[in-house]
């Protein structure tokens, strides 16, 4: 929440403010208050103290500022700190999938969209185990599992396996 001191200092509007605050706190985990002041007067100190007082035992966390400037700084580097890159997030969900952290019902639905029937993926899961063992499978093994040789040729031309054609 961005305060500027300047334009709130009657009693009034202070009072909305830790109505604001009160709210932002219960409704989140992390809540910050940069509080704008210019000038630093003794008036803008003393309504920094009075907030801070007030929200001391809270996880209110109040950063003093200056400018505009500092302002977009300091809200770039707190959604920094808090935020985990969409990198990130793509790589642990590609790593889940590689370490066969999903439900069956998701990795059937996978293997769904090869065109083979949810029978033929359960037989598979059950003789492979996971999603990266069907896709690191070869003809011969694929055809072990029970499957016909159109079924085998649609998953190697999926995961392109490099010898598919000449089968």
């Amino acid at each position: 929440m961005l305060f500027d001191a300047q334009h709130h200092l009657n009693d009034v509007m202070f009072q909305e403010l830790f109505c604001r605050v009160e709210k932002m706190l219960a409704q989140h985990r992390n809540c910050f208050l940069l509080f704008m002041s210019s000038m630093h007067t003794e008036k803008e100190v003393g309504l920094f103290e009075a907030i801070q007082s007030r929200f001391l035992s809270s996880q209110l966390q109040m950063l003093p500022i200056c400018s505009d400037e500092e302002a977009f700084q300091c809200m770039v580097n707190i959604a920094k700190a808090l935020h985990k890159p969409t990198s990130a997030t793509l790589q642990a969900r590609l790593d889940n999938l590689l370490q066969g952290q999903w439900s069956e019902t998701q990795r059937i639905a996978a293997l769904r969209t090869i065109g083979i029937s949810e029978h033929e993926c359960r037989t598979l899961l059950d003789a492979l185990g996971s999603l990266q063992s069907v896709s690191e499978a070869d003809f011969d093994t694929l055809l072990n599992c029970g499957l016909d040789k159109e079924s085998c040729q649609r998953i190697l031309k999926f995961f392109n396996y490099h010898n598919y054609e000449t089968l």
